[in-house]
C-alpha cells in the first residue's frame, strides 16, 4: 500500500477541489415561504406547544427521523451544541470521564468539559482513523461514563465491538456523525446505533443549512432532556412537571425556521442521489 499523504506520502491531488453550490430553486422558494410567513422562529421559553419550535423545525425533525429510521430527532443550531446537549442528556457531570477521539474537531474533546467532566483520549485505528476498540477498553476505569466516538470521512466505527464494550461497562455511546450522514454499518444507519447521535449541517457538509445540527435517538428520556437543554430547560421544568432535572439547566441551541426549511429541501435532494 502506498504511503498516505497524511503520513508523508505524495499527494494525489495538489489543487483544492472547487466549491459545489447545492442551493437551488427549491431552497430559495422554501426560504421565501418562511419570509412571507413573517415567522422566522417560533420557540417560546415556557411550557406550551411552541416550546419545541415552529412548523418548519418540526417537519425537518420528522423527515430526518424517518430517513434515519429512528424514533426521535431534535434540531439544533450546530453539531457542536448537539454534542454538548448529548453529554448533558447522558447525565454526565463533574469528575466523570468520557472517552473521546484525538482525530476530530475540537468540539468532541470540549463537550465533556462543558459539564465539568474529563475528556480521555483513546487512540485511533491506523486504517479507518476511527477509535480503536482496544484503546477504548484500555482507557476505561470506574469514572468512565461514556464513549464519544466519531465516524470519520463517511467510514463507520466498529460499532458491534464498541457497543459490546459499552454494555459490559454500562457506558453511554454518543455517535458524532458530522462527516457521515446516511452512512450504514451492517444494515443500520450510523447515529441510531448508539444511545444518541449527532449530525452537522454547516456549509461544507453534504447536507447544509449554513449552520445547524440534528440529534437522533431511540431513547425517550434522552430525547426529552435534549429538548430541555436546547431551550432553557430550567424555565419549564415546573410547568412540564419534569421529575428528573439532572443537567436540565438550558442553553439556546435552537434552530430557526429558515435553516429548517432549507434543510428539508437539502434532505430531499440528498436522498435522491
Amino acid at each position: 500500500m502506498a504511503k498516505l499523504a497524511l503520513t508523508g506520502g505524495t499527494p494525489v491531488r495538489t489543487k483544492i477541489f472547487p466549491q459545489s453550490n447545492t442551493i437551488g430553486e427549491e431552497e430559495k422558494n422554501a426560504v421565501m415561504k418562511v419570509l412571507d410567513s413573517g415567522n422566522l422562529s417560533q420557540y417560546v421559553g415556557s411550557w406550551n406547544p411552541d416550546f419545541s419550535g415552529g412548523p418548519m423545525v418540526k417537519e425537518f425533525e420528522k423527515k430526518w427521523a424517518e430517513a434515519l429510521e429512528v424514533e426521535f430527532c431534535m434540531a439544533v443550531n450546530s453539531n457542536t451544541s448537539g454534542l454538548y446537549s448529548c453529554i448533558g442528556a447522558c447525565d454526565i457531570g463533574p469528575g466523570d470521564e468520557v472517552i473521546v477521539s484525538p482525530y476530530t474537531m475540537t468540539a468532541g474533546a470540549i463537550a465533556p468539559l462543558i459539564y465539568g467532566a474529563v475528556p480521555v483520549f483513546a487512540d485511533i485505528d491506523e486504517d479507518t482513523f476511527c477509535l480503536d476498540p482496544k484503546s477504548i477498553e484500555a482507557n476505561i476505569n470506574e469514572r468512565t461514563k461514556a464513549i464519544l466516538l466519531v465516524h470519520i470521512c463517511g467510514h463507520p466505527s466498529e460499532m458491534d465491538v464498541i457497543m459490546a464494550i459499552a454494555k459490559e461497562h454500562n457506558l453511554k455511546v454518543i455517535e458524532d456523525c458530522a462527516q457521515s450522514p446516511m452512512s450504514v454499518y451492517k444494515g443500520k444507519f450510523v447515529g441510531g446505533i448508539g444511545d444518541v447521535g449527532v449530525f452537522s449541517l454547516n456549509y461544507h457538509k453534504h447536507i447544509h443549512t449554513g449552520e445547524g445540527g440534528m440529534i437522533v435517538t431511540n431513547d425517550s428520556v434522552i430525547a426529552e432532556k435534549i429538548q430541555l437543554i436546547r431551550n432553557h430547560g430550567e424555565a419549564v421544568v415546573e410547568g412540564k412537571k419534569t421529575k428528573d432535572i439532572w443537567n436540565t439547566f438550558g442553553f439556546n441551541y435552537r434552530m430557526p425556521e429558515i435553516e429548517a426549511a432549507i434543510g428539508i429541501e437539502q434532505l430531499k435532494n440528498f436522498l435522491t442521489l
